[in-house]
């Protein structure tokens, strides 16, 4: 598969401890920041580094004190994630279900909680070849984690500008079943995606 060559954008719904969180930012974190290892088999070689490519990740939660735990967390060992101006993760308190359009398009989307009912807001915010890793189910009822991928274009694709100034529209305008594809990975058990409203 063919990796973007743009700067990516990540979102984790539900950065809870700010464990993921953390791991997507240095997945993502410029050149300049990155931490290097020395090789497990080799301790004397070169240092080396795995990325994916430079970017932003985004962690969200609806509640708080897991924002703030996100943070105190990440800064006991990742505080160059944090840092203002080259900060490459940025935590906030936000509703899941709506995620954060200001942060879209985004490549990837980790939903740490069970929706309901597929997210389409957040669906709409996944960039054309993009991916959502995502649980769905009732709570305390059967529940799957899917992958959905971002294959089309003919609704909104928020976060791009369609031309004339306007962020968040579609050619064709809402959401559009067609520009997704849906694949049940396995039965899980998640708590439940909570709404802020």
């Amino acid at each position: 598969k063919k990796y973007p060559t743009k700067p990516l954008s990540i979102l984790d719904v539900g950065c809870g401890s700010g464990y993921l969180t953390a791991v997507f930012g240095r997945m993502v974190e410029p050149k300049t920041n990155r931490k290097t290892t020395s090789s497990p088999s080799s301790p004397s070689s070169s240092s080396f580094s795995t990325t994916l490519n430079e970017g932003k990740v985004y962690g969200i939660d609806v509640i708080p004190q897991l924002v703030e735990l996100s943070k105190t967390n990440i800064s006991k060992q990742d505080r160059d994630l944090l840092l203002d101006g080259s900060s490459t993760v940025h935590l906030l308190t936000r509703d899941g279900w709506k995620g954060y359009p200001e942060g879209a398009p985004y490549h990837a989307i980790h939903v740490g909680a069970a929706a309901a009912t597929f997210p389409r807001e957040l669906m709409k915010q996944l960039t054309v070849g993009g991916v959502m890793v995502v649980p769905v189910g009732p709570d305390g009822g059967t529940q799957y984690l899917y992958m959905v991928e971002r294959v089309g274009d003919a609704g909104v694709v928020v976060g791009l500008n369609n031309g004339d100034g306007e962020l968040g529209s579609g050619r064709k305008g809402g959401f559009r079943e067609e520009d997704y594809k849906v694949q049940k990975v396995l039965g899980v058990r998640y708590v439940p995606l909570v709404r802020s409203d």
